[in-house]
């Protein structure tokens, strides 16, 4: 079967939506009502495009994949790290994946502040990350770490006060996520970038 740019931006957004999950089924039920309910949405979406669930894995791992190679290609990436890549991709299921789409959303949002309260905008930061850590920058700039952190957090903080406010979550589901977007900021702010 030959694919065009219509057939893969199909694959594309339908491996986001499948990663994104959604709000509400984020909010609800249990991880195998969520497992199943990914599962059920995946069957449908396969229904409708002729074609098996196996067939529309396979296309979206597929697309996932070239996008690896390319990125190996033009530099991007290191071989081992695409090497690491390749296997993730080649062991992940796609109704386990919102985890690790979730995941992947934060830390960017966490980055993007922590180049605010660096004071670089993000090709900098993607610049002078390799080799060293948020940490190490902030404290060469003579910016303490526990500041960069709380700046890290802090768009997440104003997010989880306005759903309590709303009434979408409890005072104690913001507390606990809060306590692991600290966690998860800390981790970021130590973690040493590799080289390219």
């Amino acid at each position: 079967m030959r694919l065009n740019r219509h057939t893969v931006g199909a694959f594309a957004a339908t491996a986001t939506l499948l990663a994104g999950g959604g709000a509400a089924l984020a909010s609800s039920g249990s991880r195998d009502e969520r497992g199943a309910r990914c599962e059920t949405r995946l069957a449908r979406i396969a229904e409708q495009r002729g074609i098996s669930v196996e067939q529309l894995t396979a296309g979206v791992k597929a697309r996932l994949l070239a996008r690896i190679d390319a990125a190996e290609k033009a530099g991007r990436i290191s071989s081992e790290r695409a090497a690491k890549l390749r296997g993730r991709v080649a062991a992940a299921s796609i109704c386990g994946a919102r985890h690790h789409a979730v995941a992947r959303i934060a830390a960017r949002g966490m980055l993007r502040a922590a180049a605010a309260f660096l004071g670089l905008d993000r090709q900098e930061l993607r610049l002078q990350l390799p080799g060293t850590s948020l940490a190490a920058l902030a404290e060469k700039q003579g910016k303490s770490v526990s500041a960069l952190e709380a700046a890290m957090v802090a768009p997440a903080k104003a997010r989880l006060a306005k759903a309590v406010a709303n009434g979408r979550i409890t005072q104690a589901r913001a507390a606990a996520a809060l306590a692991r977007i600290e966690q998860a900021a800390e981790r970021l702010a130590a973690h040493v970038f590799p080289k390219r």
